[in-house]
């Protein structure tokens, strides 16, 4: 009776651990995913960084088309050409120098998102690339459980033997 009773808390002991890796494997599983979403949306975010620049570089572009444009008009009303002049080649340079700014700017931002992006992805993918830590038993433990079932084995065949023999050890 007592090695049934060792056997179902064996089976339930295995049934048990089953249960915890497949728990333990949901958890890391959710976990990736939920890591892949904030991955996802980092990625929309440098898309829509990247539009909205375009976007900006559009409309100072206009802007700056507007300003010559009107600078030029100055220039051909005024019997000032030169004063027009100087004062318009000040206002392109100006003009010039922040776009340079600006587009300077949005490149290094664009640059810290894609290397923050990048790292996150290297770093997810070497723990994906290391083989998963496993709870080995020692081998003495193992040897000594070996050893256990086989005398069980041994025991409860004796006992059959005897039993279909009729057989009476004492």
């Amino acid at each position: 009776m007592d090695t049934f009773i060792d056997k179902l808390a064996q089976k339930k002991n295995a049934q048990e651990m089953i249960r915890a890796n497949s728990a333990a494997e949901a958890a890391k599983m959710e976990q990736m995913q939920r890591q892949m979403k904030a991955y996802d949306e980092l990625m929309q975010e440098i898309r829509r960084v990247n539009i909205k620049t375009a976007e900006n570089v559009d409309h100072v572009q206009d802007m700056l088309a507007q300003c010559v444009e009107k600078l030029e008009t100055l220039e051909a009303g005024s019997g000032q050409a030169e004063d027009v002049e100087k004062q318009l080649a000040g206002i392109k340079s100006l003009l010039e120098e922040r776009i340079a700014r600006s587009e300077e700017f949005v490149h290094r931002e664009n640059v810290k998102v894609y290397r923050n992006v990048q790292a996150a992805f290297t770093e997810e993918l070497e723990k994906q690339s290391q083989p998963p830590k496993s709870s080995k038993l020692p081998v003495g433990l193992a040897v000594a459980i070996l050893i256990g079932v086989a005398a069980d084995i041994a025991v409860n065949v004796f006992a059959l033997l005897m039993q279909m023999t009729n057989g009476k050890l004492f």
